[in-house]
């Protein structure tokens, strides 16, 4: 049997799946009962290719707000510290070095939420944030008749939406001086504390006024550092107001419009080969999606020799194949390398680079626990993210063919190679 060709058609499928899941429940933050329907929605589509006994959902739990939280966090520890350090010798019965110290202390700790958390990937604050739940849908697929299985290829997505960032919305290419002056605020406080401290220490009048928190830096950065943090994001209630079209039901609704067409074109599977498509939930709440099913599933994915072409914001022509994520965690150069010949082979636009500082994609926690594994990220920067990106504007609207059938073509050229 001759092996099907990717057509706008299949393109077409994915992109009206997104515009029905966006029309009938609209916006999905992570653990909020829109992103469970969203996902219901994914699901009904893999069972109506695949059956119901070859699609499952699997519970895992979370705490929604800590991740992005960290940033309210830490601005609290940073207020606090500023607080202490203006304060100085004029708390009755409260002696200046302590209050120095203190001032130091919580000026040190102020950035290790964020640091830690927002940045690492580290779960370090979710106990003290509410607790939630969320699902990730698994459909499984092997061609006919195939009874031994060497190898297990995953492709996937995600389909909760984000909380919208606040200073995108408002700043538009501002936004990108917004996590520097937090970080400059940090280190600002600590420098002038840690010279406050010095100067009381000393007796040294001078030195410690030096060290204490004037208007010019109240004016920049302490104050605009700590409004910045706390309103980070907005939207929390309900499913939010970020429709989430590119960010991410595009890469959810793909990873369904292969299914669909590996169903119909099954000479396009290897023969020993497994194919699963997952759509994660709760990438935005810190990939904890992915996360979780990574701590479940490790043993069976090591022993199959899983590996995972992760899709995220499909909405630029020329795709991005990301050599490391999480923010340093290197992807196995072993799959870079397959997904770079698929795209040769594809004859789409591509570029191999490494992600922007602060990314996080659900292929992350696979590169982290030594699995094969890598996100393909057709979205250009920065004009994408001044567009839509974490925005109300994430709207159906945004999509276009081209990139959707970029990625359906290079993904059809990756499964039929076995990964290789």
């Amino acid at each position: 049997m001759m092996a099907g060709i990717i057509s706008d058609d299949d393109a077409q499928y994915a992109l009206e799946m997104v515009k029905a899941i966006c029309a009938e429940v609209g916006p999905g933050l992570p653990g909020s009962a829109q992103e469970r329907q969203r996902a219901g929605m994914i699901r009904a589509e893999l069972e109506s290719h695949l059956g119901a006994a070859n699609v499952t959902v699997e519970e895992f739990s979370l705490a929604p707000g800590a991740w992005l939280g960290t940033f309210r966090v830490s601005a609290v520890l940073m207020l606090a510290g500023a607080l202490l350090n203006l304060s100085m010798g004029s708390v009755a019965g409260v002696p200046a070095w302590l209050t120095a110290a203190l001032a130091l202390a919580l000026a040190v700790v102020a950035p290790l939420p964020l640091v830690l958390e927002f940045l690492m990937n580290h779960e370090v604050v979710d106990p003290l944030f509410k607790k939630g739940r969320s699902v990730n849908v698994i459909g499984t697929l092997r061609k006919p008749g195939a009874k031994e299985v060497k190898r297990l290829l995953m492709l996937s997505g995600h389909h909760d939406s984000a909380w919208e960032n606040t200073w995108i919305s408002l700043l538009g290419y501002g936004f990108y001086g917004t996590i520097p002056t937090i970080f400059i605020g940090f280190a600002v406080l600590a420098a002038a504390s840690a010279i406050q401290l010095v100067g009381v220490i000393a007796g040294d009048a001078g030195i410690a006024r030096f060290g204490t928190l004037g208007w010019v830096m109240l004016a920049y950065p302490i104050v605009p550092a700590i409004i910045v943090a706390i309103f980070f994001v907005r939207g929390r209630k309900n499913g939010g107001t970020v429709p989430g079209a590119a960010d991410n039901l595009s890469a959810s609704a793909l990873a369904v419009a292969m299914c669909r067409f590996l169903v119909k074109n099954p000479s396009s599977i290897p023969g020993d080969t497994e194919i699963w498509f997952i759509s994660f939930g709760s990438e935005e709440a810190g990939l904890r999606g992915s996360r979780r099913y990574v701590e479940r599933h490790l043993e069976e994915l090591k022993r199959l020799d899983a590996r995972l072409l992760n899709f995220e914001t499909v909405a630029h022509p020329e795709i991005g194949i990301l050599t490391s994520d999480v923010n340093g965690v290197k992807n196995s150069p072993e799959m870079v390398a397959s997904v770079v010949a698929a795209a040769e082979r594809a004859g789409v636009p591509y570029k191999v680079e490494a992600p922007f500082f602060g990314t996080g994609n659900d292929s992350g926690p696979f590169s982290r626990a030594g699995l094969k594994a890598a996100t393909l990220l057709p979205f250009k920067m920065p004009q994408q993210i001044v567009a839509f990106y974490h925005q109300k504007r994430d709207r159906p609207e945004v999509l276009t063919i081209e990139p959707l059938l970029n990625v359906l073509k290079l993904a059809l050229e990756w499964v039929r190679s076995g990964g290789e």
